[in-house]
């Protein structure tokens, strides 16, 4: 049974004042253990070496990031990263601290990361009154991130960020957000279009009759437990033409975050497609003529995006660790 969106997403307090001390909401859930699984061992292919190679290219994008055992192969019965699964309460923890509401009808400011220098002596409810102009006008950029005070939602001990220089766990070795989880048997738990930046015009699914947008403290949540600084999607799920996917890097030195990861998917797929590569699908006449037709609905003088490429399967129904467990798989669906 999957927890209910509220438990780790969707309504978020506000903090109307600094003089009453922040109490965290009561505990409605409970972590599960997490069963083990088995893995296969890991056989030499073509495939997998260029997905460790492109692994590899993590350490050219940022010098001080390693990827470790990247030629072991995974053990077998081995489980995921700690060895309870992350409550639902916990994700949302840290979306409180990192992006609290402020002021009764304020907005969220950002928090995290903090700067890198705080100002000395600076006087937190002052910032806070700040915040609100002679006018009534909310502005979170007065706001300076990781101010500390008993009002406001503390950093959760849990989430600490990734070493500089440390190996990077394997995707099947990390808890997924339940924002960003595949669901066989149920409903996606976004509700989301790729084709639009995934603001307005993303939803929280499963909330029955309900709409809701997705906010700033949801897109703020770790991507995965624990936080890791790359996220490597190398695959569309089910692409009868896999060859012609555009694998990409989601990559954040603080911890890859829910945003980071929405905000990537849609720059990817938005990205146009040269006339060469385009001409190389001379092969693949359906996928020509699904750019064309998507080209010729948006007018003479559009060109073609990698969006045009899936038709209607622009859903997005989530992520998996994919099957050769060096990345992640994307899961799209009818839109």
């Amino acid at each position: 049974m999957s927890a209910h969106y509220n438990q780790y997403s969707g309504y978020y307090r506000s903090i109307e004042q600094l003089s009453t001390p922040w109490v965290a909401s009561p505990e409605v859930d409970q972590p599960r253990r997490l069963v083990p699984f088995d893995f296969p061992g890991l056989e030499s292919t073509s495939q997998s070496a260029e997905v460790l190679a492109d692994y590899k290219l993590a350490n050219k994008i940022n010098g001080e990031i390693t990827v470790g055992n990247l030629n072991a192969q995974p053990a077998v019965n081995e489980t995921a990263v700690g060895s309870d699964e992350i409550a639902s309460r916990d994700w949302k923890a840290w979306a409180y601290y990192a992006c609290p509401r402020l002021h009764r009808d304020g907005g969220y400011v950002k928090n995290h990361p903090p700067v890198l220098h705080l100002p000395p002596n600076v006087n937190v409810e002052e910032v806070y009154r700040d915040l609100k102009d002679d006018s009534g006008n909310f502005h979170p950029e007065r706001w300076i991130r990781g101010l500390q005070h008993p009002a406001l939602p503390p950093r959760p001990e849990r989430w600490k960020e990734h070493p500089k220089g440390a190996p990077l766990p394997f995707p099947w070795q990390c808890q997924l957000n339940p924002l960003l989880q595949h669901l066989t048997f149920d409903k996606p738990p976004l509700d989301w279009d790729i084709h639009y930046y995934p603001s307005g015009r993303c939803y929280l699914g499963r909330t029955g009759n309900s709409i809701i947008p997705i906010s700033d403290p949801d897109k703020a949540q770790p991507a995965t437990y624990p936080f890791v600084t790359h996220m490597y999607i190398n695959s569309l799920a089910d692409d009868p033409y896999p060859e012609h996917f555009w694998p990409f890097y989601v990559i954040n030195e603080h911890g890859v975050t829910v945003g980071d990861v929405l905000e990537t998917i849609w720059k990817n797929f938005q990205q146009y497609i040269s006339r060469s590569e385009f001409d190389s699908w001379a092969n693949l006449l359906n996928r020509q003529q699904t750019a064309s037709f998507a080209v010729k609905m948006r007018g003479l003088r559009a060109e073609a995006r990698r969006i045009d490429i899936l038709g209607t399967q622009c859903l997005f129904k989530g992520l998996e660790p994919h099957p050769n467990h060096e990345g992640w798989s994307m899961f799209l669906g009818l839109g």
